[in-house]
């Protein structure tokens, strides 16, 4: 069987981690993958890099024809069986392919996303009758996106789980937190990894530890908060700086390999209203590290509050503060987080098992 992953991304996040993630297991059962993706991208830097079989082009408009003739060519010359849509613009590109070439080939599109809104158009896209199958990372982001589909296209609907690779996750960094900011030991290092987007509501984490230091006393914490910073990122220094937090909160910008830096975290912490699956909630998992998060999206399917992890309502800044000094304080409740969270991990998200339940997908699409 022959795989196409259509990916139209130029950055770096998620759902390209778990596309790479996904592939070796892919291979070790038999399937054959290509991708395809733009020149300069970040995706096609990684798979150059790291000798991945692809097929890069410049980059075009979503809908370009020349785009639509270079996916039909590259269908023929390699004999593809499935195209595997990673994007929502890639679904665009393949309708118009479609439109176009009217070609008998399976397909199956990925949503990992929760929307808080769909135009008109993606209704008609995501209900385009040549879609075989989806596939959704939770059930959150399944009963979603549901809302748009056609009772026809509601049938298509699957639920495949993230898995993370585990042989790629390094736990060391050269940078060293408590070094570099001049941090006792005893400091309790709150790690966050969030881009600065309005679905990861920093303001919550922001409030959160304006709580625990002035409210709760809780004066021995610092929060180390690595993302991709935005157009938010302003008003949140902003913030930071009018609630005197600027010895307790850093906001470090994005960081290449930012799983490296979770074995320094005495804690991760979510603060998002709105989420797929966190690919970081797993690799928080494999560093024995304590969760506590919002109850955002797919989150409660991973972390069950008490168990594995702590959960608060969305935007209940003192509950998370609460949440956190708990963790603090408590050496057994850290321990019994860590451990569950590993069984959590190896039982239910690692890359085999997501891989396997993929294939389940591709076969139904083949038999369709």
């Amino acid at each position: 069987m022959k795989i196409l992953h259509l990916s139209h991304a130029m950055v770096w996040g998620g759902n390209e981690q778990q596309l790479i993630d996904l592939i070796p297991e892919l291979e070790n059962l038999g399937i054959t993958n290509t991708v395809f993706c733009f020149k300069k991208s970040a995706m096609y830097q990684y798979c150059l890099k790291n000798n991945i079989r692809h097929i890069s082009i410049t980059k075009k408009s979503t809908y370009s024809i020349n785009l639509a003739f270079k996916l039909n060519k590259i269908i023929e010359d390699n004999s593809i069986d499935i195209i595997h849509m990673h994007t929502s613009n890639s679904v665009g590109t393949f309708l118009l392919f479609q439109i176009i070439f009217n070609k008998k080939i399976g397909s199956v599109f990925s949503k990992k996303g929760i929307s808080d809104s769909s135009s008109s158009f993606s209704k008609i896209k995501y209900n385009f009758k040549k879609i075989d199958q989806f596939i959704c990372v939770s059930k959150a982001v399944q009963e979603n996106f549901s809302k748009i589909l056609s009772s026809q296209n509601k049938l298509k609907l699957n639920l495949v789980y993230d898995g993370i690779n585990l042989n790629r996750l390094n736990s060391n960094s050269s940078y060293n937190i408590r070094k570099e900011l001049k941090l006792d030991d005893n400091v309790f290092i709150i790690g966050s990894i969030a881009n600065h987007s309005k679905a990861k509501d920093l303001n919550t984490l922001i409030k959160a530890i304006y709580e625990l230091t002035n409210n709760l006393k809780e004066k021995n914490i610092f929060c180390f908060q690595i993302g991709g910073h935005s157009s938010l990122t302003k008003n949140y220094n902003t913030d930071i700086e009018k609630l005197n937090l600027k010895k307790y909160i850093k906001l470090v910008g994005h960081k290449k390999n930012a799983s490296s830096y979770l074995s320094q975290f005495n804690c991760l912490c979510f603060s998002s209203v709105r989420e797929g699956l966190p690919l970081s909630i797993l690799e928080g998992f494999h560093a024995k590290i304590p969760i506590i998060s919002t109850k955002a999206g797919g989150i409660p399917e991973v972390i069950f509050d008490g168990e594995n992890g702590s959960l608060v309502d969305v935007h209940d800044y003192k509950m998370l503060a609460e949440k956190i000094k708990k963790l603090v304080y408590s050496n057994e409740l850290r321990k019994k987080f860590i451990i569950n969270g590993k069984k959590t991990l190896e039982n239910k998200f690692t890359n085999k098992i997501c891989a396997m339940n993929t294939l389940s997908v591709y076969k139904k699409t083949i038999e369709n």
